[in-house]
């Protein structure tokens, strides 16, 4: 490899931590189920507008990931910011139903054409220039990254939505355009490419997963685990202003909650290199439960206890997950086996924000949550009977 060519991946690092704060830079954050409610979407409706965005990677998520690991990841991340950028012009001209749902649509296609496929193009990067072993701390740096575009667009997006509720979906049009752009100065790294037909791809990515039962366990946990957290991250909105809390005040909320999804990403090595796996997974787990529980009194102080926790954990859930799979898969199938962990998240996502919506709907918001808590609760048992489980589950990929 020549200078020119190891700069050119080099800057791939610098491009990409520069993508994810822009695309951290998501204006509506504070406000988005707000905004939804106040253009007079009932519960049922949100649920299925905010679940769209979980059924299009469903379906998209997998050819997407084939194709990468076949041609190109770099052609695909452009299209995943195409994807962003119409969604956000479609919140912008919205006024009903339809046209939401298909915006949120657009959103999942975008989701779809990312999940998995940035962090395996960011190993690729690292292993092309010898440093794979870095992985952790360099996704580590890129989600603080997103997590500072969301402590900026956290500050401001509520106090612009009083002023104008479409101008947050505005700005983020000009931002997804420059992240746009940014995406055609990539540089693919050299790999090993997938040779294998798209169904035979698919069922080796299942396989290089279920030959080590440890980290197929692990997936699954941690996919349902990662949804009914994110339950929470798009309800916790209306469940404060349920409490009494005014919109005027959830740009403060946003930039605690993100300030701590930093610090999580910022501490993850560190923290990784001093306690287990295992406790890690316990933590997540248990702060899951919790603050369901929490969410359902409608406590203002608890309810901003829990999603203080949850963003702490939430700054840390995919260099942790990234960093098992990577090392347990190769690089022509990479992408792909993330998109079923993907697959598996987005289904229990899809699922659980509906029934909770539904239940909110012709309950209670305790109810709910407490559906939500239930799922929980479930996954941390199941969590505790793997690890005591003759399968072994501390096997070397996973410790630490």
């Amino acid at each position: 490899m020549n200078k020119t060519e190891r700069k050119n991946l080099e800057e791939n690092i610098d491009k990409i931590c520069l993508m994810n704060f822009l695309d951290g830079l998501w204006f509506p954050l504070p406000v988005y189920v707000i905004y939804l409610l106040d253009s007079h979407m009932s519960w049922t409706q949100i649920g299925m507008i905010l679940g769209a965005a979980a059924v299009m990677p469903f379906f998209f998520d997998i050819p997407s990931s084939i194709w990468a690991d076949k041609y190109s990841r770099r052609f695909v991340m452009i299209l995943a910011s195409i994807a962003f950028l119409l969604s956000n012009i479609f919140f912008y001209i919205s006024n009903s139903f339809e046209l939401f749902f298909f915006g949120s649509c657009l959103n999942g296609i975008g989701i779809a054409f990312s999940t998995g496929i940035f962090s395996a193009f960011i190993y690729d990067t690292l292993l092309s220039l010898g440093e794979e072993d870095q992985y952790e701390r360099v996704q580590s740096k890129v989600m603080k990254y997103f997590f500072t575009g969301r402590l900026i667009a956290s500050a401001i997006g509520a106090y612009v939505y009083l002023t104008n509720p479409r101008m947050v979906f505005l700005l983020s049009i000009f931002v997804s355009s420059v992240c746009l752009v940014l995406t055609f100065y990539l540089k693919e790294p050299s790999r090993e490419k997938s040779i294998s037909k798209s169904f035979h791809q698919v069922k080796e990515g299942l396989e290089f997963l279920l030959k080590n039962r440890s980290v197929w366990n692990l997936v699954v946990i941690f996919s349902v685990m990662c949804a009914t957290c994110d339950v929470l991250f798009n309800y916790y909105q209306p469940v404060l202003q349920a409490s009494g809390i005014s919109v005027a005040y959830f740009g403060i909320v946003y930039v605690f909650v993100n300030a701590f999804s930093f610090l999580g990403a910022s501490l993850y090595p560190k923290i990784k290199s001093k306690i287990s796996w295992k406790y890690l997974m316990v933590f997540y787990l248990l702060v899951d439960l919790v603050s369901s529980l929490f969410f359902g009194t409608q406590i203002a102080v608890l309810v901003l206890l829990s999603v203080v926790f949850l963003s702490l954990s939430f700054g840390s859930f995919e260099i942790f997950i990234g960093s098992i799979v990577h090392r347990a898969v190769p690089s022509s199938h990479r992408a792909t086996t993330l998109s079923i962990r993907s697959q598996i998240y987005m289904l229990s996502y899809f699922i659980f924000i509906n029934v909770v919506g539904f239940s909110i709907d012709h309950g209670s918001i305790f109810i709910g949550m407490l559906i939500n808590a239930l799922v929980a609760l479930a996954v941390l048992l199941m969590f505790v009977k793997t690890v005591y489980d003759k399968t072994k589950i501390g096997d070397q990929l996973l410790q630490k």
